[in-house]
């Protein structure tokens, strides 16, 4: 006998999509800024830096592919936004957290990244777009 699908298994996907929006959104600024932190001092040569930005792009991309994945099985997500209304949430808080976050994805693997100047303001247009998630410690 299967074991049914019950309100503690959608708690669990609802806090996993938390889990992965917060730490997208965290990852994404962090390493925009350590990024931009490598560009200003040169510190790796240029291809190097726009490597691991493109190697990030497709994580975020992975990242946000959980979500659309979730939302495509319409028994199990319309339960978890069930469950997400009565705690006291809309269904426009995961469009307000997921646009932002897949516009920033869908801009970083394009970008020009040929120079450190093209990174820097590749890394610039991520931070005016992504501030960090709420947090009650530092992170």
């Amino acid at each position: 006998m299967a074991i049914p699908v019950t309100s503690l298994h959608i708690l669990r996907l609802l806090l996993q999509a938390d889990q992965n929006l917060s730490g997208l959104q965290l990852n994404m600024r962090n390493n925009a800024i350590g990024w931009k932190q490598s560009a200003q001092a040169q510190a790796l040569p240029i291809a190097l830096l726009a490597d691991q930005m493109n190697t990030a792009s497709a994580q975020y991309q992975k990242r946000l592919g959980w979500i659309a994945t979730a939302q495509a099985d319409t028994g199990n997500w319309t339960r978890l936004s069930a469950m997400w209304l009565k705690l006291g949430g809309t269904g426009q808080d995961f469009a307000d957290v997921v646009t932002p976050l897949q516009a920033v994805a869908d801009q970083i693997g394009p970008a020009a990244k040929t120079t450190f100047a093209e990174a820097i303001a590749a890394c610039d247009q991520i931070l005016a777009a992504v501030d960090a998630p709420l947090s009650l410690w530092p992170e």
